[in-house]
């Protein structure tokens, strides 16, 4: 075979990596120990994901202690946080739909380019859909609840609605949705000294201290996310 060829084949390989990329989200950032079982891989094997991964339906991630990933697609963002099982179930970028579980742990999720209501987040208790949004998903083990809280824009959790600021939470066995309003709890500046005292009620505020810095007090029991506003 001549070098030409060689070449040619080379390239045409390429642009078929290059092009199936861009149909899924891709790994930008690790941090500490991430781990995945790829949906195509038959010997269903932990390994450990890299930079430039791709994420394809079906593939489940955990992350570590003090460990993430960041993924992005076009303009949507998945950063998975410490202690984290999270699965894609559903990705199909040309009907702009998607699905994800967290069966534990926490994920922040920034949507564009997704049909409304066609980008779902579920945990054992809670299912949010959302559009053009920004939205963090939690779920508990020790308290068996899932929680969403609202960035930007509007989700829907459960059947209800949720704007900036709010959110909902659902024990596993009950079907009562707990609103909650987080806006004094956390503003452009970072995480308020009201939330501080939140927190030892709602322990699981602990983990938006990561994006969202003490302010007026101090904590030095997390890892700041030095990915979080920036792209």
């Amino acid at each position: 075979m001549s070098l030409r060829i060689l070449l040619t084949v080379f390239s045409i390989l390429l642009t078929s990596v290059s092009l199936f990329a861009e149909e899924f989200a891709v790994a930008t950032f690790t941090r500490g120990k991430v781990s995945f079982i790829s949906a195509s891989d038959t010997s269903k094997l932990w390994k450990t994901l890299k930079v430039n991964d791709i994420l394809k339906p079906g593939d489940r991630i955990k992350t570590g202690n003090g460990s993430k990933v960041d993924f992005f697609y076009k303009e949507t963002e998945i950063r998975i946080q410490p202690n984290t099982d999270f699965t894609l179930k559903e990705w199909n970028s040309e009907n702009k739909v998607a699905k994800a579980y967290v069966e534990k742990g926490a994920a922040w999720f920034r949507v564009s380019n997704f049909k409304k209501g066609n980008f779902e987040v579920s945990t054992p208790t809670t299912t949010a859909g959302v559009r053009g949004t920004a939205f963090g998903v939690f779920y508990e083990e020790k308290e068996k609840t899932g929680y969403t809280c609202v960035c930007e824009g509007q989700v829907n959790i459960n059947g209800s609605d949720f704007s900036k600021g709010t959110g909902g939470a659902v024990k596993l066995g009950s079907a009562d949705l707990e609103k909650n309003d987080y806006k004094e709890l956390i503003t452009k500046e970072g995480a308020t000294l009201l939330f501080k005292e939140k927190r030892k009620e709602f322990p699981m505020l602990s983990r938006c201290l990561p994006c969202h810095k003490p302010v007026g007090w101090e904590d030095k029991s997390f890892i700041p996310d030095e990915t979080y506003g920036k792209k």
